[in-house]
């Protein structure tokens, strides 16, 4: 009997008060992974190549402050681009975000983070409905402007998800994965359903996050396996050598799927 994949493309997109939980839950994850730091982890590499483990924790407590004051996030825009006018917007303003926290200690910062996030949750769910319908740059080439709302609902909660797995993979912490990993990796699966524009695939990732996914509209013309981990992080562009599988099908339905990107 033929495997019967729940269509991705509709799959709900998550509203905020979904988001709020979700948030909750991922920021409990994210300071169980930072609460375990030691003094010698704070210079480690982070598969965020300009980032060490401190510096990546001074991206998330200022998203954070970000989140909770919009004087701060227009400050940060406007010193982004000054300061940086060779890189994008958004890599600028996380330029920003990192040196107003230049001079702070990991532990100091990771004080911070337990401080702000269920600050920051609460804030961006009272953003109100003009301000969420405001377009913003995606920060990935190519791709087209999101709304303030999917970024304050998805994007904030996915890339603090993906940045938890950048400081365990660092650290040498275990990826813990939880209930609520599965709803991160059923937004990433929307989206990649969304933009698809190949031949429909069966995509089926495995591991307590996982699942399986039509991709595209049809009969799936291939299907492709891989741990639901380590293909989120090649859709965020941090493993081009992630397993996947072609289980049936054609080559170029693997390809395509070994290429895609989707916003983190």
């Amino acid at each position: 009997m033929a495997q019967t994949y729940a269509e991705a493309a509709r799959l709900p997109q998550t509203d905020r008060d979904q988001s709020a939980v979700l948030a909750e839950a991922e920021g409990r994850a994210a300071l169980d992974v930072l609460e375990k730091l030691r003094d010698e982890d704070w210079r480690r590499p982070t598969d965020c190549v300009e980032w060490d483990v401190r510096t990546l924790l001074s991206h998330l407590v200022a998203q954070c402050e970000d989140n909770i004051s919009l004087p701060t996030m227009l400050r940060r825009e406007v010193a982004g681009r000054w300061r940086h006018p060779g890189k994008g917007s958004v890599d600028a303003h996380m330029a920003a975000q990192v040196a107003d926290h230049a001079d702070a200690s990991g532990p100091a910062l990771v004080a911070q983070f337990a401080l702000l996030w269920p600050r920051a949750v609460v804030a961006r769910r009272r953003r109100p409905g003009l301000m969420r319908r405001a377009k913003v740059d995606s920060g990935m080439p190519g791709a087209p402007r999101m709304s303030v709302g999917y970024l304050l609902d998805t994007i904030y909660n996915r890339d603090l998800w993906m940045h938890r797995i950048d400081l365990a993979r660092a650290t040498g912490q275990p990826v813990a994965v939880g209930d609520h990993d599965r709803q991160i990796v059923e937004e990433v699966v929307r989206d990649l359903a969304l933009a698809w524009s190949e031949a429909p695939i069966g995509l089926e990732l495995t591991g307590p996050a996982g699942g399986g996914w039509l991709i595209g509209s049809g009969e799936p013309a291939a299907v492709v396996r891989a741990d639901a981990v380590a293909y989120m992080r090649a859709l965020a562009g941090r493993d081009d050598g992630v397993q996947l599988e072609l289980v049936s099908g054609a080559e170029p339905a693997l390809a395509a799927a070994r290429r895609a990107r989707i916003v983190f």
